[in-house]
This record gives structure tokens, sequence and C-alpha cells, in this order.
């Protein structure tokens, strides 16, 4: 009866353990596999959401900062600054392409030297769409690109748009590596936990027979207890322990159980697998509690901050945070905890007391029942934001010498200029030319010449005081802000300095070189003058030093009591030849270069000065600009030119077109439009032969009031020319918003063809926007034939200058 009785519990229990072990098994298996399977889905989820957004906004950021630093080169059309911003970001390695559009698609540039896309319409119908009808920015996804489309802003004004194309291969990349890399070790796992739970399950099936043969009593307490055990590590409760009280069989199964909870705890593939995947991560990851408490971190937070891993779980997530970042952490943090995802930039401090800068983003973990937990991410994104920081210095600084450029120099000076009105003293702005600078740079190679131009520079900056400014416009062109400026002779005292400095020799490549400068100097407040005056004060009083024997400062003089009697007197002759009119127009050829037939007349002023002979306007425009008087002049000027040109008609073969030059307060005048129709009218002069040159200051003075004006006179049937063009503003904005008929080059490009790259490079780039924009060219200043050769082979027909004829009495 006990015998049968054993043999039952024997054949019982042994049954039990098999199906119990086989549970066991079965469930253990499965709750492995789908904890696998969710891991490596979570995981891969995570990371790919978090490379799309870190590419999104590095996309975005870029695309902000490039439309920004975009808004001044593009109002100003500086073709070579938007280049250089655009290949500062084309350079990037994950870069598809960058471009800067207009308004209307059109592309103004490609970020390529060559301008290969200039002027050439988008075809996307939804990048047209969207800036005909949108102001935001366009973010478009495809499987192989993220572009975004962002407006360029300057005031209330959207000049075009910039179109940036991130490549997704790397974020593709990475996600397909990282996914490979949870499905290997996946199989791996699984293959190492199907070893040991037949293992396991046959050390069972054999410890479980031989223990059912010595059934006794002690046999059912402790069996429950194993069972009890058992289900727990079935839940995943992997490392719990029975006490081992006996050294019998039931002490042996104990620690066979023990053996067995231990091995599934140490390979367990949940927690070595999740160690495996993050310590594989290239970006930092630290896991926090809900009191912000470090629980874990990977091998790459350890490498970024200096810390171990010991030291690092040690301490609270706010000690790796710069105080300066502190506040807006904490902010994000507290947005993590209610299920809002974002990312922000902050510091981390690493175990050197250095600063790393970190981009961050995280997500918050609810473990239902348990506390929850932040899970943060940081990128290093120093190398990125120095590469930013380096587009808006290109943006404002001198490539060459590290000065400020044009665009820093007008903001600097604009600011100074409101601090003297305020203050009780003078600003001085000074013009520095170099002398003697282009024979050097012919002579001994633009290497030299460059190498030239960065010594002058260290030498000026050395000269300058706290708060001044030196900045280089280009070529040998240097400008100077002193500011604080107590009295004139200050001024002067710096101008001497710097004169004497720029003398000394330099020594360029084991050679002594000798040059000179002469200087331009204008004080401000002397008068209500804005930027363009001063600076055009600054420059006539430049080219006057050099007139008088470079090597000199010359101070701008018209409402300075160091020349009062010159002043004066000059003013007085000009104000008895305004009475007389004692006054005379010259006119300067336009020749169409096809047929050598003279095309028009421009006609130019001068002054028969009583004392000093006949002048040209230079000498004298500034006081009738100044005084309000050309105004009168200018209406005597056109109906004078009106007059000639129809009394020279009568005795030519064909009618000729007459230029006739506006200055800015002309222009600007409300009624100028009436005042050319009642001068027209006056004379008969036919409105169609007549061609008004206006410059660029005077169109971007007021451009809604320009705008009106010009098309009053459009309407008269009078053709309008911008003269001088591309010294100025040279925008493609202003161009777009007036009906122009004419664009003329400057006899500043001009004399550099053709062997000049740059002004190769100008001169095209101009022609090429002239032709698209249907607009008439016609070349300034032309001196020889190698010059009209160049010009004809680019289809610019009409030109001027000495070359056809030195300015003449009309008929002579």
């Amino acid at each position: 009866m006990a015998r049968n009785l054993q043999f039952r519990y024997t054949v019982a229990i042994g049954a039990v353990i098999v199906i119990v072990t086989v549970i066991l098994a079965t469930l253990f298996f499965f709750q492995s596999k789908e904890l696998l399977s969710n891991i490596k889905t979570t995981t891969t989820s995570t990371m790919s959401t978090a490379l799309h957004d870190e590419a999104k906004k590095r996309l975005m950021n870029l695309s902000a900062i490039l439309s920004e630093d975009l808004s001044n080169p593009l109002y100003n059309f500086d073709m070579l600054a938007i280049l250089q911003l655009l290949q500062s970001v084309a350079k990037l390695d994950d870069i598809a392409h960058v471009m800067v559009i207009d308004p209307k698609g059109v592309i103004v540039h490609d970020g390529t030297e060559l301008l290969d896309s200039y002027g050439k319409q988008l075809e996307e119908r939804e990048i047209l769409d969207w800036i005909e009808k949108q102001s935001a920015p366009l973010l478009i996804n495809s499987e192989e690109l993220m572009e975004i489309v962002s407006p360029v802003h300057i005031a209330d004004e959207r000049l075009g748009w910039v179109r940036i194309a991130l490549f997704k291969k790397a974020q593709l990349e990475n996600t397909q590596k990282l996914t490979q890399q949870l499905s290997n070790l996946t199989a791996e796992s699984q293959q190492r936990e199907r070893y040991l739970l037949y293992l396991v399950t046959t050390v069972l099936l054999l410890l479980g027979l031989g223990l059912a043969a010595l059934i006794s009593n002690r046999l059912v307490s402790p069996i429950r207890k194993l069972t009890e055990y058992v289900k727990r590590v079935g839940e995943g409760a992997y490392g719990i322990e029975l006490d081992r009280n006996r050294s019998d069989e039931i002490g042996q199964l104990i620690h066979s159980f023990n053996r067995m909870s231990r091995d599934l705890s140490n390979t367990s593939v949940s927690r070595q697998y999740l160690n495996d995947v993050l310590n594989n991560l290239c970006d930092a990851l630290i896991v926090v509690s809900d009191d912000m408490k470090i629980l874990m971190v990977n091998n790459a937070a350890t490498e970024m901050i200096g810390f171990d891993k010991q030291r690092l779980e040690s301490m609270s997530y706010y000690d790796l945070i710069d105080s300066r970042d502190g506040v807006r952490v904490k902010r994000w943090l507290s947005r993590l905890l209610e299920q809002q995802i974002e990312s922000i930039d902050a510091r981390y401090i690493t175990a050197a007391g250095s600063h790393v800068l970190v981009s961050l983003s995280g997500a918050y973990l609810d473990l239902s029942g348990a506390p929850g937990q932040i899970i943060t991410v940081a990128q290093d994104v120093s190398e990125r934001r120095k590469n930013e920081e380096h587009i808006r210095y290109l943006a404002q600084y001198d490539g060459l010498t590290n000065l400020p450029n044009r665009q820093l120099f007008r903001d600097r000076l604009k600011h100074a200029m409101k601090q003297a009105e305020r203050g009780e003293y003078l600003i001085a702005l000074m013009f520095i030319d170099l002398d003697r600078f282009k024979k050097v740079n012919d002579s001994l190679g633009h290497q030299a010449g460059d190498l030239l131009l960065k010594e002058t520079a260290v030498r000026l900056k050395k000269l300058l005081r706290l708060g001044d400014t030196v900045a280089r416009l280009g070529g040998d062109e240097f400008t100077i802000i002193a500011e604080q400026i107590k009295s004139i002779n200050d001024g002067v005292n710096i101008a001497t300095t710097i004169l004497e400095t720029v003398k000394e020799p330099f020594e360029i490549d084991t050679r002594k070189v000798h040059i000179g400068c002469s200087i331009g100097i204008v004080f401000y407040p002397f008068a209500t003058d804005d930027i363009g005056s001063l600076v055009q004060k600054a420059d006539m009083a430049m080219y006057q030093a050099k007139r008088n024997g470079r090597g000199q400062y010359c101070v701008y003089n018209h409402m300075l009591g160091a020349h009062e009697n010159g002043v004066l007197q000059q003013e007085s002759e000009l104000m008895e030849a305004l009475k007389t009119k004692s006054f005379h127009l010259l006119y300067q050829p336009v020749v169409d270069t096809s047929t050598g037939a003279t095309v028009g007349m421009e006609a130019l002023l001068r002054w028969d000065n009583p004392r000093r002979g006949i002048l040209d306007p230079t000498e004298f425009l500034p006081f009738l600009e100044n005084s309000g008087f050309i105004i009168e002049l200018g209406d005597w000027i056109l109906e004078r030119a009106c007059r000639e040109m129809l009394d020279y008609s009568e005795s030519s073969d064909s009618p000729l077109q007459l230029n006739v030059n506006v200055s800015m307060h002309q222009f600007n005048q409300g009624d100028f439009s009436h005042r050319v129709e009642s001068i027209l009218n006056k004379t008969g002069f036919d409105p169609k032969r007549l061609e008004l040159e206006i410059t660029e200051s005077s169109l971007i003075e007021d451009i809604e009031m320009s705008r009106n004006v010009v098309r009053s006179l459009k309407k008269l049937g009078i053709r309008i020319a911008v003269d001088d063009f591309g010294t100025g503003y040279s925008s493609f904005s202003y161009l777009r918003d007036f009906t122009l008929d004419t664009l003329k080059l400057d006899t500043s490009f001009i004399k550099g063809l053709p062997n000049d790259n740059y002004a190769i490079g100008i001169c095209t780039a101009l022609i090429k926007m002239a032709e698209i924009m249907q607009l008439n060219v016609v070349a300034e200043g032309v001196e020889n034939q190698q010059q009209v050769a160049w010009l004809h082979s680019e289809n610019v027909d009409q030109c001027q200058g000495y070359y056809f004829g030195e300015p003449a009495v009309l008929g002579e």
C-alpha cells in the first residue's frame, strides 16, 4: 500500500514537474520572444523618429540663418556675397543643393561660380504655387531628400526664397544599420535562450524524477513553495532564490532552482540586449528618474562627459547642465513629463570643467504602476554651430583681411551717427585709398597684392582706439570710423598717423615694398547728412587728396570754417552763375558699335567760372544739391538740351536720342514728372527721344515715390536709364519694382576689360541679367578697341567713351 502510494506520488509529482517545466519553458520562450520584438520595434521607431526630427530641425535652423544672412546681399544684388553664403552651406556633406530664387520662381543664384542655372524658371509646381500664395517656409519630404523653401525678407519686403535640400541617405543608412543590429542581436539571444531552455528543462526533468522516487512528508511543503517561485520566475521575476536549509534531494532541487534563476537573470536577453543597443549609439543617452536622478547612461555619455558610469549614476541630471541653461532645461524636462516632445540646445559640463554644446531630445516613459522615467539623448553639435557662426562671419567680414565688409561698415556707421547725435562729440569718417597699389599688384602678382592688403589691415587695426572701426570696402579701399572725436584736430592727428604708418616699408616675399595712401575725411554731425551723403563726401575728399598729389589727407570742407572764405567765394560765384546762366552743355556720343553710327547724345554740364575756368560738375554739384538750387539748374539743363538737340536735328540726317542726367534731389521732388512734361510741351521735344539717366541711390531713396515718378514719366513716353549701374545697391529687387529701359555699366568695371577676371565676371553677370529682363545695355568709359570687341562679343552694341569722342559742343 505504501509502496503503491509512493509509486503514485512519484508518478504524479514527476508528471507535475514535467508539466510545470514545459509550461515554464514555453511561457518564458514566448514572453522573451515578444519582449525582444517589442524592444526591436520600439527602439527602431524611436531612433528613426529622432534622426528624422534632428534632420528636420537642422534643415530649418540652417534655412533660418541663411535667409537672415541673405537679406542684405540679395537686396543689394551682391552676387559675390550670395555665392560665399551659398557655398559655405553647399560644402556640408549632406547638402544636396542650395539656391536662391526670386518671388516669381526664377533662380537668382544656384551656388556655383558659373551661375549655370541663373535665370531659369523652377519647374516644381508645388513650390511655385507655394511661393505665390504663402509667406511661411515650405518643407518637402521625398524618398531621398528633405527640402525646405524659406522666404528672404528685409523689413516688410520679401526679396525672394532660399531653397536647401538635405540628403536622407545618412538617416536611412543609420536606421537600416540599427535595424540590422537589432535583428542580429535578437537572433543570437533567441538561440542562446533555446539552448539554455533545453538544458534547464532536461536538468529539471531528471531532477524531478529522482526527487519523486524519494517522496516523503518533507516533500509537500517545499514543492508548494517551489511551485510558487517557479510561477514568479515565469512572470519575469528572474534572480529570486529559495533558502537552502537541508542537504537532501529537496535541498538539491532548491539549489538547482536557485541556479536556474540566477542563470536566467544573468543571461536574460532583455537587459543585455538593451545594453548592447544603447552602448552602440553614437549619441549620449541618459535615463533619468522623475526626481531627476540619473539611473543609466551609455558609453557615449561617459565619453562625452568624462565621468565613469558609476560616478554618473550617482549624480543628479541637473549637475550636468551649465548654469546658464538651467532654467531652460528645467522647463524642457517639465514639458517632457507632460508628454510634450521637443528639442533644445544646451551645454553639458564635462569632468574637465569645459562645456559641450549639445542638442537635447527626449521622451517620457510611463511605467504603469511604477515611477516614470525620462530618456534623454544628447548630440554634440559644437562643430555644426561653429560652421553656422562661420556663415554669419562671412556675411559681415572681408574674407581676405578679416575686417568688417561694406554691410557691417554701414551698420556701424549708422550706429556711430546716432551716438554722435545724442552726445557732445564728433565722428570722423575716413576713406583710405592705397597709392601705387596697382603697380605692386601688376609687378609682383596678385598674391603679393593680397599680402600687402593683409599687412595694411594689420597696421590700421593697431592704430585704432577701442570703439573705432576699420573696414575694407573692396580693392585697395579702406574706411575708418573714429568715434568720440572732441575736435577736428583729433581726427586730423589720426589721419596723419595713418599716413606715416602706411609710408613705412612693407616686407612682402622678402622684398621691401613702399606705398602710401590718400585719405578723405568728413566729420559728423556738421550737417544733416545721411549715410549715403556722408560716404560720398568722404570719397570726394579722398579723390581730392589724390588730385593734390597723393600721400595726403583732405578734409571735406563744405560746412567747415577752416576754409570758409574759399567756400563762400565759390558759393557767391555759383549764385551769380545761376542768375546769369553762366553754364554750357557738352555732348558725348552714344555709338552703335555694330554699325559705327551715333544713336544718341548725353548732355554734360560745365560751369564757365570766371576765376578758375571751365569746371565739371564734381566741383560744384555738392553745393547745388545741399542748397536746393539743383532743382532750378536741372530744369534749365533739360530745357537747354532739348532746344539744342532740336536745332541740331534740323541739320542731321536722322533724329538722335537725348540722354540727360537727373540728380537725386531733382528726382525726389514730388512734382518732377510734371516739371519734365511742362518743359517738353514748352520746347516741343519728342518724349520718345528723351532718356533720363537716374542713379541707383535716387531710386532707392523712396521706392514707393520713385515707382510713381517712373510710372508717370513712362506714360509720357520717356525712357529711363539707371546710371553707373553696379556701383551702388545693384539689387534685383528694385529693378523688378520699376519699368526700366537701359542699364549703364559704370566706367570702373569697363576699364578692367578684357583682361581683369573680376571685371569680366561682373560685366558678364550684369549683361546676362539685363538680357533676361529685356533691358538695353550701354557701356560707359570705353577707351580702346579691345574693350569694344569684348563688349560686342557679349551683345553690347551701344557704347560711349573717349574712344569714340570727348564731350564737345553739339555740331562741332
